[in-house]
């Protein structure tokens, strides 16, 4: 009887799991059931449009992604549209929209539905932290350069840059 609830509750749990993945899968995944580096963009991407909206990737039946694409509109200057979805948190700070315009866009460009389309993990690393440089935040940190050399990767040079990558790509 116990073995039968444990069993029910791992279905369950596996569903869950199953359906909360989905929300962070490259769609190429369903082809080519091969993950990338690209994936990973993608994956990442998902999570930077969370932090905008403070919703999950699938929520009450939509989906992040395709939310965020049909309502942007680059022409809005406040919030590029999205102002009813964007995190209240977000709204009440009063950012630098050219800053989160680029955090924006850089989102979106990691989400695009074709690999070859998202930057690498190294590119959005960089425009990160030009971002993030451009509101006057430093990012340099000897946290990052001694974590680095850790791996034995030359200071200067990203992690992603030493790895062998499937996709082939920069």
């Amino acid at each position: 009887c116990s073995s039968d609830l444990r069993h029910r509750n791992l279905d369950r749990l596996s569903f869950h799991s199953l359906f909360t993945l989905q929300g962070y899968l490259d769609p190429e995944y369903y082809m080519t059931q091969q993950l990338t580096e690209k994936s990973d963009v993608y994956s990442f991407g998902v999570v930077m449009l969370e932090l905008i909206t403070a919703k999950q990737p699938i929520e009450k039946g939509k989906y992040i992604v395709r939310e965020v694409r049909t309502m942007m509109d680059k022409n809005d200057e406040e919030f590029f549209g999205l102002s009813a979805i964007v995190d209240p948190v977000i709204k009440s700070s009063s950012p630098n929209q050219a800053s989160f315009g680029k955090f924006l866009e850089l989102a979106m460009r990691c989400v695009e539905e074709s690999a070859p389309d998202r930057p690498t993990m190294s590119e959005v690393v960089k425009e990160i932290e030009a971002i993030l440089q451009n509101d006057g935040i430093n990012t340099s940190s000897t946290s990052t350069s001694s974590s680095a050399m850790d791996f034995g990767i030359p200071k200067g040079r990203n992690l992603y840059d030493a790895l062998t990558r499937k996709d082939g790509a920069d």
